[in-house]
């Protein structure tokens, strides 16, 4: 069997702990080491059960905006409690199938990167697995600073003062600049594309140009290149989608 797909326990936990250690510590360790075995099994459920955690922690204020959102629209009283009580149903059952959507949407950036790269690199060994593998890795550096952010929200924000999706974000960023210079009525969704440029992200750039350094047998200065353009390319959804 192909190196990558063996599902044994054993090979299963061999070394991918150590990956996710790693990719913290060491990430040039933990890429060479998916570079040989891109094991991404164990990596994906820590990162489903982060997502879980973020999002039943985080429920509250998210419910406020949609119910923000309800009020704003121009549904009728009928409409909105009827999209209220759908609401309701699916809260629960949402932030465990919510990630598995987040899942899909690696497979279908690893997909559509392995296409780039076969014309943009010049690599007889990289492959499908092994960008998926990386992208799953990198998510895990993104997902400990939203649990940050997370922390953060917990603690010094109430959920009354939550107004916008953006008043989520708690890490200091662009967006803690630019919005009182607006007079705290900016558009959302600059606001929110402004607060990913903080200094915490700043590790996701870095931890992603040594993944395609490595992975992809490029240099540094290239590596750090693309991975700033594709950090960019990342924050789209979220900006695209804030109110």
């Amino acid at each position: 069997m192909e190196a990558g797909f063996h599902f044994s326990p054993k090979y299963l936990m061999q070394g991918s702990l150590q990956n996710i250690g790693n990719i913290i510590a060491e990430p040039n360790a933990a890429f060479s080491s998916l570079k040989s075995k891109p094991r991404s099994f164990i990596a994906c459920i820590v990162l489903y059960l982060l997502f879980v955690f973020i999002a039943w922690a985080t429920m509250p204020y998210s419910e406020i905006i949609s119910s923000a959102q309800f009020e704003a629209s121009d549904m009728t009283p009928a409409q909105r409690e009827a999209a209220e009580n759908m609401g309701q149903i699916f809260k629960s059952i949402g932030i465990f199938v919510g990630p598995l959507f987040a899942f899909l949407a690696f497979v279908i950036i690893s997909g559509v990167l392995r296409l780039v790269a076969r014309f943009a690199v010049k690599s007889d060994t990289l492959k499908f697995k092994h960008i998926y593998a990386g992208v799953v890795h990198i998510s895990l550096i993104g997902c400990l600073i939203e649990m940050m952010n997370t922390t953060l929200l917990l603690v010094l924000k109430n959920v009354e003062d939550i107004k916008h999706s953006v008043d989520l974000r708690m890490i200091p960023g662009l967006h803690h600049i630019v919005g009182p210079l607006l007079g705290g009525e900016g558009d959302p969704k600059l606001l929110m594309f402004l607060s990913f440029f903080n200094p915490l992200n700043l590790w996701v750039i870095a931890v992603m140009a040594i993944a395609i350094a490595v992975l992809a047998d490029v240099d540094r200065n290239r590596a750090r290149a693309v991975a700033v353009i594709l950090w960019l390319l990342s924050l789209l959804p979220a900006a695209l989608f804030a109110t």
